[in-house]
């Protein structure tokens, strides 16, 4: 069942070689052959349907540069054989496109692989936030922290670094007397601390549970880094969430203790830990959760709630209190931590019938995290579903308002591993579920399937696009015969538009949002066809049209020629693409959404891997 509704004739142009269905509420459904959706006809003799566009309007106005990475194969070390390679970081001005900036420190004669695009740099975040109310304005990246090892090309300098979004910012400088190798911005045990009211006062956490680091951007070239010595164990979360209540004294964490001791083998006080300018610390000697337990492990899900309190995923033990027995294993439950009452205890998320959220058991163990994407928020309330690998059985999803929890809706379809979606907007919740896509009201109740397709193999139903505007979500169906649809849909199920062979492959913000840690407020929506077109539609009003951007020259493999992805959401209008050119190589391209035809590739050099830093 595809309820696409009516079906508007015209809509194709044969600049962009597609077709848009825009559709209202009602029945009917979508032809199985051909460009064109079935459908019936307006009746009125008008075109009836959306045409192309010289630009959109309305986007977040950032003019801030924009920054990519160039990581390639430069031969072999002589000395042990091992492939090496260099990576360089690229500033590009919003305003002279054609005319990219390689910075002058970069990395080279390194063996960690050209996957350095990703695992080398990482963005940093400022934004506005209402102080009443937790709201977010003018949200965008301020920095880029990342590793490096030169400086102008044969110089040593090592570690972090970073540089400034701004145009004509400063050249970047290195933060902190760390070295290449034992630096890190990405990975398991790596934490960075955004500071949303002044970049320059963020930092980093990194290294081993029992040894890790601390760095502050505000480290100069000589300042060695902070250790966690202490009784630091792990660092679980920042907990000075809005940024703005960060001191210029102190940063302040939640984490893993075994300072006073412990009482079970494998557990841990939840303490808060101070770290300091100079890069020492202080460790609260409360342990945060009640009942005498210990933490095995602790991880965040999702960001902070608007008012600024955390919910936390704990594996807990705790000790029986009979001679000789060993402490008892609670499993992972969900906690709440509220930031405003530091030192009161945790609080255990229960249901109607005071019974805990356990969660499942990984393979490795621990508790199953949910994916950012299986997660969602509107207001106050938190809605998730923990998707398994194999995605092969049915799974509940949950709703969690304060302390409580509840089943949102019981044995849905699994939700897609890394390719599913769960978006709240407009007072609705909607899922990917199966070969379908099903939505509810907030509590639960008016269930309705909004879509459904044939295509009954795993990804039949993803999203690239994890946010949604005035209620319309964006999601790519595959149909039966392989090919792709771009799905545009309110959420209650009431409007849509299909646009045949093409998927939607990431989004730009408004740079609004009513908490930091939910910043999925759409502005503009880019979607590729399978003619290697790039085009954007309004993410509040995609029937309105769409611009067509232009045409890259990635691969095609049996007839499939979609090879575009994006890194994050971000403010427009100005944003990056990176196009898979072949099975070795990846092209990084420019565009304008304010601007048809202004989709251009940045370097031609068809050599590596070319990413946007995330964020971009």
């Amino acid at each position: 069942m595809n309820n696409d509704g009516k079906v508007w004739k015209g809509a194709a142009v044969l600049a962009l070689g597609i077709a848009i269905a825009a559709c209202g509420g009602g029945g009917g459904g979508s032809a199985s052959g051909g460009n064109v959706s079935g459908g019936d006809d307006p009746g009125d003799g008008s075109d009836g349907g959306a045409g192309t566009l010289s630009g959109l309007t309305g986007d977040a106005d950032n003019q801030d540069l924009l920054y990519f990475s160039h990581s390639y194969e430069t031969g072999e070390n002589p000395g042990t054989g091992q492939t090496m390679y260099r990576s360089v970081l690229y500033a590009l001005d919003p305003a002279n496109p054609e005319m990219p900036t390689a910075l002058p420190l970069d990395t080279r004669d390194s063996a960690q692989g050209d996957d350095m695009g990703r695992s080398h740099y990482v963005p940093l975040y400022e934004a506005n936030i209402d102080a009443s109310d937790g709201s977010v304005s003018d949200y965008r990246v301020a920095d880029v922290l990342f590793l490096h090892n030169r400086l102008n090309g044969s110089e040593t300098s090592e570690g972090f670094a970073r540089v400034g979004a701004e145009v004509g910012a400063p050249d970047p400088v290195r933060v902190s007397s760390e070295t290449y190798l034992g630096a890190a911005v990405t990975g398991a045990g790596t934490l960075v601390r955004q500071n949303y009211s002044d970049s320059g006062d963020a930092a980093v956490v990194y290294g081993l549970p029992g040894n890790e680091k601390r760095v502050r951007m505000t480290f100069g070239p000589g300042d060695a880094p902070g250790s966690s010595g202490g009784g630091t164990v792990h660092h679980v979360v920042d907990i000075d969430a809005f940024g703005a209540n960060d001191s210029l004294n102190r940063q302040t964490y939640l984490v893993l203790s075994d300072y006073g001791g412990t009482q079970c083998d494998e557990g841990y006080r939840l303490a808060m830990d101070h770290m300091y300018p100079e890069g020492g610390n202080s460790i609260s000697n409360t342990n945060l959760l009640p009942g005498g337990r210990e933490a095995k492990r602790a991880v965040p899900l999702g960001g902070p709630l608007n008012d600024g309190s955390q919910y936390l995923i704990i594996d807990t033990v705790i000790d029986t209190g009979i001679a000789g027995r060993p402490c008892l294993s609670e499993g992972g439950t969900l906690w709440r931590y509220d930031t405003t009452q530091p030192f009161e205890k945790l609080v255990q998320v229960l249901d109607e019938s005071n019974e805990p959220l356990v969660f499942p058991e990984g393979i490795a163990g621990g508790a199953v995290v949910p994916q950012e994407r299986h997660l969602a928020r509107e207001g106050g309330v938190l809605y998730f579903g923990i998707a398994e690998l194999f995605g092969m059985t049915p799974q509940d999803i949950y709703r969690v308002e304060g302390e409580s929890w509840s089943v949102l809706s019981e044995q849905e379809e699994p939700l897609g591993w890394e390719l599913g979606f769960i978006i709240a907007d407009e007072g609705r919740v909607v899922a990917s579920a199966g070969n379908g896509v099903v939505s509810w009201n907030s509590l639960g109740g008016d269930r309705k399937v909004l879509d459904t397709t044939e295509a009954d193999w795993s990804g039949s139903i993803q999203s690239e696009v994890l946010g949604s505007r005035d209620g319309w979500i964006f999601y790519t169906r595959a149909h039966i015969t392989g090919r792709d649809d771009a799905v545009a849909r309110k959420i209650d199920g009431s409007d849509a538009m299909v646009i045949e062979d093409a998927r939607w492959i990431g989004a730009s913000l408004s740079g609004k949002g009513d908490a930091i840690g939910d910043m999925t407020d759409l502005s503009e929506v880019f979607l590729e066809t399978n003619d290697r077109e790039i085009a954007a539609v309004s993410a509040a009003d995609p029937k309105a049209g769409y611009v067509v951007l232009g045409q890259h020259n990635g691969q095609c493999e049996a007839g499939v020629c979609y090879s575009a992805s994006m890194y994050g959401l971000a403010p427009g209008p100005h944003r990056l693409i990176q196009v898979q050119r072949d099975d070795d190589t990846t092209e990084v391209y420019y565009a304008n959404t304010r601007e048809q035809g202004s989709l251009r590739k940045v370097i031609d050099d068809p050599t590596g891997e070319q990413r946007p830093v995330t964020g971009f």
